[in-house]
């Protein structure tokens, strides 16, 4: 009994320490097990939507004034939430936080279900990053100049980290920070702030393979590893999301980019497909096609009826569908934009777009 008890012993030492192991090299390999708010680059998107991944879409909605939202996945139980305009939305714990245009883009939270509304902080704030260990975010000062600061997730204890910089993204304890001219990384256990480049740069993410961004004066989009080797994955496009391996992003389709895709990249394969192609077609305010496309329009090779433009202006006033960034929701992905199916169906151009087998359907 007692070399059974002895084996026994010996075996869950050697059991835990393999464990301890096996998480040391987990975390040396850039996984963090700290619980986001927020999902990939969707936050460096605008963060117009947000996930609780557990099937639950909170948002921005297009078809009631911008207020804030929650829905299923598939669309279905959509529910009002609050009359606050959010962006910058993160979720986490039963907690939405959002910065609100409405209230001048202080900070707010409210739980899942609608109730507990509260202001944290009054205030410019932007690009809100919420993390277990707290809230990161920027906050324009009296001069008008952005400072990085942290709080606790109770609105409490607000301090600042980082002087005329924004946030850009986090990861694994480590706050990215841009300005006009330098990417930083701020090292949140010791305080130091290192320079990862010296560009003007937008549309920031991280993850265990390393840190993507789009270059804005060069319109490349990067990828750096952490040993600091740089490559270019994409020259030119727009709108860029870099979620979980995909990098999703806005294009022109066709010989002579007459209509708009929206195209993603497999960073790891570098394959690349259209998962939203457009129509070319130009539409007037009910939806009724005018019978000339977006490149006929753009190089005036068709001559107009004077009733397409406004009479004060002289702008043409046909409508054409259109897309913005992308947002993904666990294995959904939406996109912000207008589809003339839309015009028909609501009366709006404007609306949340679910990408599908067929292209794109309104969501909301």
């Amino acid at each position: 009994m007692k070399r059974f008890l002895f084996a026994l012993l010996i075996g869950t030492i050697i059991m835990l320490t393999f464990t301890a192991c096996r998480i040391k090299e987990t975390a040396s390999a850039g996984e963090t097990t700290e619980n986001l708010g927020f999902i990939g680059g969707n936050i460096a998107a605008g963060g117009l939507m947000g996930g609780d991944r557990n099937g639950w879409v909170y948002y921005r909605s297009e078809a009631d004034s911008w207020k804030l939202y929650k829905a299923r996945l598939d669309g279905t139980k959509k529910t009002w939430l609050s009359d606050d305009c959010p962006c910058y939305i993160n979720v986490l714990e039963g907690w939405v936080y959002y910065s609100n245009y409405r209230d001048n883009f202080s900070l707010y939270r409210i739980r899942a279900d609608g109730t507990e509304r509260h202001k944290l902080i009054d205030g410019y704030c932007c690009n809100l990053y919420v993390t277990d260990s707290g809230m990161y975010f920027d906050m324009r000062d009296k001069n008008n100049s952005v400072q990085i600061y942290h709080m606790e997730l109770d609105g409490s204890a607000p301090e600042l980290l980082v002087a005329d910089m924004q946030v850009a993204a986090y990861y694994d304890g480590v706050l990215y920070c841009r300005s006009t001219n330098k990417l930083c990384a701020y090292n949140m256990q010791t305080g130091t702030l290192s320079n990862i480049c010296e560009k003007y740069t937008h549309n920031v993410c991280a993850d265990e393979t390393g840190i993507y961004y789009w270059a804005v004066d060069k319109n490349t989009f990067c990828h750096i590893g952490f040993s600091g080797q740089e490559q270019v994955l994409l020259t030119g496009g727009d709108f860029f999301n870099y979620t979980e391996g995909m990098l999703y992003y806005f294009g022109y389709g066709g010989n002579n980019h007459d209509y708009y895709c929206i195209y993603c990249l497999d960073v790891k394969s570098k394959t690349t497909s259209a998962v939203l192609s457009l129509s070319d077609q130009c539409f007037d305010i009910s939806g009724n096609l005018l019978g000339i496309t977006i490149a006929q329009v753009r190089d005036s090779a068709v001559e107009l009826d004077e009733s397409y433009f406004d009479n004060d202006e002289g702008v043409f006033n046909g409508f054409s569908e259109q897309a913005g960034y992308t947002y993904v929701i666990e294995d959904s992905a939406f996109c912000r934009g207008g589809l003339r199916e839309s015009i028909l169906s609501t009366g709006k151009l404007g609306c949340w777009i679910l990408y599908d087998n067929n292209g794109g359907i309104v969501w909301d």
